[in-house]
């Protein structure tokens, strides 16, 4: 319904991820034949922003992310692109981005369709996932660095989750459907999804369900990973309607209910995700787009894994409300043609629950952002340069036996970006960009407080109202690649080579301090700004190869990450990251077979302080188009049995796994 809203092109990553099937992939490779570098705009995102050349972007379509019959996880997926990873606690039910070393608190804009994930907890991991049902997902964007425009709130960079629509299972207009089964042997995990839909001119309609159940699957040794058993169902219901020529409205409603045993809980979430959007395409100088949404997580602890636990009946529950506008007009200054975005977004987010201990149940933020992003063009010159106006606000009120009293903290900040790049010919482009950016503190970091006194111990998880805003400035300096009949005729190698360096003043980081309190001995342990500069940098590398017969794909990562003071044998992100992927297709394309190697460096993870030896994993797969509208696929992860714990993960990764799926679209 918003032809803007439709990418004409396609990262590295998502070609070679796309390689892994068959003819859809086919038929999406081919809607990207065309490349687009040296034009103002590569493509245009959700809510009609669009995407430049300049941006560090990787963009991850339909078949990209569905691939392997859907049988890759998302958190596989997401580790498989340059400066991004994922911090893994087996049991939970979502995805948490880290991107460059940085997670947990908002560091990281995580979406689902536009609508932000604030949902977060303190300790226990990356202390925020984003939630959402993986039979639901068509696509990933993940932004490596500073967003200016809606959804920009994070410092380290941004990661949008997009959700099945009609046009997905309607070929053309009418009504049609699809079935989707996935089946893993270790835990017996078995994913079903079903969705139905119409499209016509003026309206569609689509109605999903989803359901997983999956047991404790066992790592490499044959052990039994405890806790890693789970159950989700989610329902989605979304559409559309063409008001008129120019103007068109969408809605979206999607629930996933989730039974899960974490952090010593049996636990039960409700996730809510609702939004509504006006869509006004009115000339070159009116291209406005507005979003209102609400999201509503609600987690309780309903039994204690050991039998021991103190907290059942624990509830917390996070409502974030927003409304975002952007407007984007295309227009000409003197030579130079000019594509403006403009626009603001408000945030709300609302505690709740009970019982919450050192997590608040009791607080308010507000954010505003209001940005401008104006990309020059002139010839073989692309110049984009932007800013962004935040405010934040908190409001919260404390009730322990050292500390009460109401909290209220007020910021804002003006972050700039700018980005220069230049066509040297049909194939190349360099590129440098300069960026700042700002993370306000979570009510979480802020509001924390739980006493636990024993008369010759306490401890105290304390607040910190006097937290400060980290700030983010770094640049980086690449080059985009594209470049067709290299060796033979129709062959096409896409690339971007990137280095890039962030100095993080006033990381907020958990520290400890023992002292003496009217209560007696005490060890208090808050968020607290650490002195210092954390320093992240490093090389990234994407490229895919593909020809009529073969796909290849490469993924690279070396980075140096340098924790604030006090935590110096700890890494933001693994030192070196490396993942390859070779496809063959077979019977004009209806039959591929492929493998990728993965290799992740040793390092110890500052988030939760995790350990982890260097890993190399091995997968094999196949995937088969027997007609126009079934698709199958078969996969075997983890084929040499390793037995392995996963970069910043609280638990040892699957052994090996045999995967089988299946789908139907009629």
């Amino acid at each position: 319904m918003n032809p803007r809203a439709f990418y004409r092109n396609a990262t590295a990553i998502s070609l070679a991820l796309a390689a892994m099937t068959t003819g859809v992939a086919a038929q999406d490779g081919a809607a990207n034949d065309t490349h687009y570098l040296g034009r103002i705009v590569l493509g245009y995102s959700e809510d009609g922003t669009p995407v430049y050349a300049g941006e560090n972007i990787s963009r991850l379509e339909g078949t990209a992310v569905t691939a392997q019959g859907g049988t890759a996880t998302i958190d596989d997926v997401v580790r498989q692109v340059p400066g991004a990873q994922t911090r893994l606690n087996p049991g939970q039910p979502g995805v948490a981005v880290s991107i460059r070393g940085q997670q947990g608190q908002g560091r990281v804009a995580m979406t689902v369709e536009g609508v932000p994930q604030n949902f977060r907890f303190n300790g226990h991991a990356s202390e925020g996932y984003a939630n959402f049902d993986p039979l639901f997902l068509q696509g990933i964007d993940i932004t490596r660095g500073a967003v200016l425009t809606a959804g920009g709130s994070g410092s380290a960079g941004a990661v949008d989750f997009r959700l099945i629509d009609a046009e997905d299972v309607v070929d053309g207009y009418g009504a049609g459907g699809r079935v989707r089964l996935t089946y893993g042997d270790n835990g017996d995990n078995f994913g079903r999804m079903a969705a139905a839909g119409y499209v016509d001119e003026r309206f569609s309609l689509l109605g999903a369900y989803a359901r997983t159940t999956a047991d404790a699957f066992e790592d490499g040794a044959g052990d039994t990973v405890d806790n890693t058993d789970r159950d989700l169902d989610s329902y989605l219901l979304r559409g559309a309607y063409q008001l008129t020529e120019t103007q068109s409205l969408e809605f979206l409603a999607t629930r996933m209910n989730a039974d899960y045993a974490s952090n010593s809980y049996f636990q039960e979430m409700t996730s809510d995700i609702y939004k509504l959007s006006y869509h006004l395409d009115h000339s070159p100088a009116i291209n406005l787009t507005a979003n209102l949404y609400r999201a509503v997580t609600d987690n309780e602890y309903t039994g204690s894994i050991t039998g021991s636990g103190s907290y059942v009946g624990r509830q917390m529950e996070t409502i974030t409300t927003g409304i975002d506008v952007t407007n984007v007009s295309d227009f000409m200054l003197g030579g130079w043609s000019v594509t403006s975005t403009n626009g603001f977004e408000y945030v709300e987010d609302v505690l709740g629950g009970a019982e919450g201990g050192a997590n608040p149940t009791y607080g308010e933020s507000k954010k505003l952002g209001i940005f401008t992003e104006n990309v020059f063009s002139n010839g073989p010159w692309e110049i984009m340069a932007g800013l962004r106006y935040s405010d934040y606000s908190l409001h919260g009120r404390l009730d322990n036996e050292l500390q009460s009293g109401d909290v209220d903290i007020d910021d804002s900040s003006v972050d700039p970006k700018i980005s220069v790049a230049y066509q040297v010919n049909d194939w190349l482009q360099p590129y440098v960009s300069y960026s700042r950016s700002t993370r306000s503190p979570s009510l979480q970091e802020t509001l924390q407080e739980s006493f636990h006194g024993y008369g010759f111990f306490n401890l105290y998880l304390g607040p910190n109202p006097d937290l400060e805003t980290e700030t983010s400035e770094g640049g980086e300096i690449g080059v985009n690649i594209a470049k067709e009949n290299l060796f033979t005729g129709g062959d096409n190698l896409t690339a971007r080579i990137a280095y890039y360096k962030t100095n993080v003043d006033n990381y907020v980081a958990y520290v400890q301090e023992d002292g003496f309190t009217s209560v007696g001995p005490t060890t208090v342990a808050f968020y607290d700004n650490i002195s210092g500069t954390t320093v992240t940098q490093g090389l990234e590398l994407e490229a895919a190869y593909d020809t009529e017969l073969w796909s290849a794909a490469l993924s690279y990562t070396n980075s140096e990450s340098t924790p604030p003071s006090g935590y110096d044998d700890y890494q933001l992100q693994p030192p070196e990251t490396f993942s390859a992927t070779v496809a063959r297709r077979f019977l004009n394309g209806d039959l591929t077979t492929g493998a990728t190697y993965s290799y992740t460096a040793a390092g110890e993870a500052i988030d939760g302080e995790s350990e982890s030896d260097d890993y190399g994993l091995w997968d094999v797969f196949a995937s088969y188009e027997a007609m126009d509208n079934l698709f199958v696929s078969a996969k075997v992860a983890n084929l040499t049995d390793e037995e392995y714990v996963p970069w910043a993960s609280s638990g040892k990764g699957p052994g090996r796994t045999y995967y089988v799926g299946l789908e139907l679209t009629f």
